[in-house]
């Protein structure tokens, strides 16, 4: 290979002659050098640590940083309106109870409140607000929304019960607008003069034509005439408990028919063993006369 030099300082071109050893060692150099400038230039970064490799590691750092902080923050904000919903619920179902309480006159106890008579106190330390703190404060809230619940769901229950019981118990007055009591429950002398008697019910004394009503809701089990008590009404108003209305000029239901409280169901009057116009009250409990004063 001949390389042709030529410049102001030669009168005459110079011919160079290099051959393939030239060639090689100077590609050897060169790779040298190169290998060495690199060395040299991560030497220095690494030793001298140039200021705006510094600045990138920096910088690198802070957004990271940065954006832990916001998911973090963005974790506790979350975490907070958990709480806040949760205290909302809570509020509401203890609201409800006092109501339900108030209603009812039913004391409902409050899950995870202290005692009011139990002594407490001490310097104020405020907590640290961490996101293991609010999700235990979360798990604590819905442990006691879990229990009111239950607490609500079971007085509902009761109060349903309660409310049936009440409405199949014959505590209302069966005249309509009140009568005169005529003759108590127990001994007593016969009306018609035949000595002592056992008197199984209350005599209620009206005008004729008042309504009679249904002491409870039931299931009439008897509508017609009997020779002693008249025009009369039997009401099953569940197991063995039994109303019975006597003396009635005439009567506004049948047997099989379903009553409800309060409902007309005849005429008072004067019919069967009766000496005038008034209505014959019992109630009886596995065919035994009960006072209906117990009820009324």
């Amino acid at each position: 290979m001949q390389i042709i030099l030529m410049t102001k300082r030669l009168k005459a071109a110079k011919k160079v002659h290099c051959g393939a050893r030239h060639i090689v060692v100077a590609s050897l150099v060169i790779l040298c050098a190169v290998c060495g400038i690199s060395a040299l230039f991560t030497h220095l970064s690494i030793s001298w640590r140039l200021p705006f490799v510094e600045q990138q590691i920096a910088h690198i750092k802070n957004e990271d940083m940065l954006a832990r902080e916001e998911q973090h923050n963005a974790n506790l904000q979350a975490l907070a309106n958990s709480i806040g919903q949760l205290q909302a619920k809570l509020t509401q179902l203890e609201g409800m109870a006092r109501h339900v309480s108030e209603q009812t006159g039913v004391n409902i106890p409050r899950q995870g409140e202290p005692d009011d008579t139990s002594g407490q106190g001490g310097p104020f330390v405020p907590a640290p607000l961490s996101e293991e703190a609010l999700r235990g404060e979360i798990d604590a809230l819905s442990i006691q929304l879990q229990e009111q619940n239950i607490a609500l769901g079971m007085l509902e229950s009761g109060l349903r019960e309660r409310m049936v019981r009440r409405e199949l118990l014959p505590s209302v007055m069966p005249v309509k607008g009140g009568a005169r009591l005529g003759s108590s429950f127990g001994p007593r002398f016969d009306p018609f003069g035949r000595g002592r008697a056992i008197h199984e019910g209350l005599d209620f004394v009206a005008s004729p034509g008042t309504d009679i009503l249904a002491a409870a809701s039931g299931v009439v089990v008897k509508a017609g005439y009997h020779h002693e008590f008249g025009n009369m009404v039997e009401i099953n108003h569940g197991g063995e408990l039994i109303t019975r209305y006597a003396h009635m000029s005439s009567l506004k239901v049948s047997a099989g028919d379903v009553v409800r409280r309060e409902q007309t169901i005849g005429i008072l009057g004067s019919t069967g063993r009766s000496t005038g116009p008034h209505l014959h009250f019992e109630v009886r409990i596995n065919n035994i006369p009960i006072n209906p004063n117990r009820f009324l």
